[in-house]
């Protein structure tokens, strides 16, 4: 299983650089929304959209903020810098629900909550990463993005399975640990270091990145978590089987889906300060 969920993993980095890298922006904005629409596929179902026609119109609506922001972006309207912010919200609202569970196990379990909970937050991660992507030194910064939340998740898994003895949040996820927990931290610390270097920090830089992926790490560990108790809520294991080894599409871009608004929030007031 490790094997598998290396190599699915390995294969799935290349083809998200691959595309960052060769990719124009409006093809990689529909590349993206590719991933988002399957993401929102298995977040539908999880919220109790088994129909195909409902799941058509989720598409339809997830597709159409999707354009909307897009055209909103292309008009640079105030709009488009006002949804990663309302997505972050989102985001520390989830926190809550993850840190009051399972008493708040009925927000979960609504479809209408979480029906309108996926327009928000996907939309919101969809356009964060186009910003992202946009922005100076765009592809380098949205490709460490990306590493970052996979640092903190390979980080958690390895330091977990080596050292895990305390859950973490064992009426949410019984199989996360403290002390994989703390293995991401470092993990993610570490590629902080990385983006000083990297991305032209001077010294006095480095408190500032490494206050970010600190905030990161919180909303990666949110996202895992958020979805995780989604899951026990509605009472699977996976999200879905699309990748191997790690089960479904949001099982794997849960973290990005958390990181990236608070993301394209924070790293623009952290790079106009170089």
């Amino acid at each position: 299983m490790l094997k598998l969920r290396v190599a699915s993993g390995l294969a799935l980095a290349v083809v998200m650089i691959a595309a960052i890298l060769h990719l124009p922006t409006p093809w990689l904005a529909a590349f993206l929304l590719l991933l988002c629409l399957l993401a929102a596929r298995e977040w539908a179902k999880l919220a109790g959209i088994v129909t195909r026609a409902g799941w058509l119109i989720y598409a339809i609506t997830i597709s159409g903020a999707a354009a909307a922001l897009w055209v909103a972006s292309e008009d640079s309207s105030p709009i488009t810098a006002a949804v990663p912010i309302v997505a972050s919200v989102f985001w520390i609202i989830a926190l809550g629900v993850v840190l009051t569970y399972p008493r708040s196990r009925f927000v979960l379990l609504s479809k209408s909550a979480m029906v309108a909970a996926g327009v928000v937050a996907l939309p919101g991660a969809w356009l964060a990463l186009v910003q992202t992507a946009q922005a100076p030194q765009g592809p380098g910064l949205l490709i460490w993005l990306l590493a970052a939340a996979a640092a903190a998740d390979i980080g958690a898994y390895f330091a977990g399975r080596r050292f895990g003895r305390r859950k973490l949040a064992p009426e949410v996820s019984p199989a996360k640990t403290l002390e994989g927990a703390v293995g991401g931290a470092v993990a993610i610390l570490a590629w902080g270091v990385v983006g000083a270097l990297c991305f032209g920090a001077a010294a006095p830089s480095l408190p500032r990145w490494l206050a970010l992926v600190a905030v990161l790490f919180v909303a990666s560990v949110t996202g895992d978590l958020f979805e995780s108790a989604f899951k026990r809520a509605r009472g699977v294991k996976d999200s879905g089987g699309l990748l191997p080894g790690h089960g479904g599409v949001l099982d794997r871009v849960d973290s990005v889906i958390a990181t990236a608004p608070v993301f394209a929030v924070l790293a623009p007031l952290l790079l106009e300060s170089h």
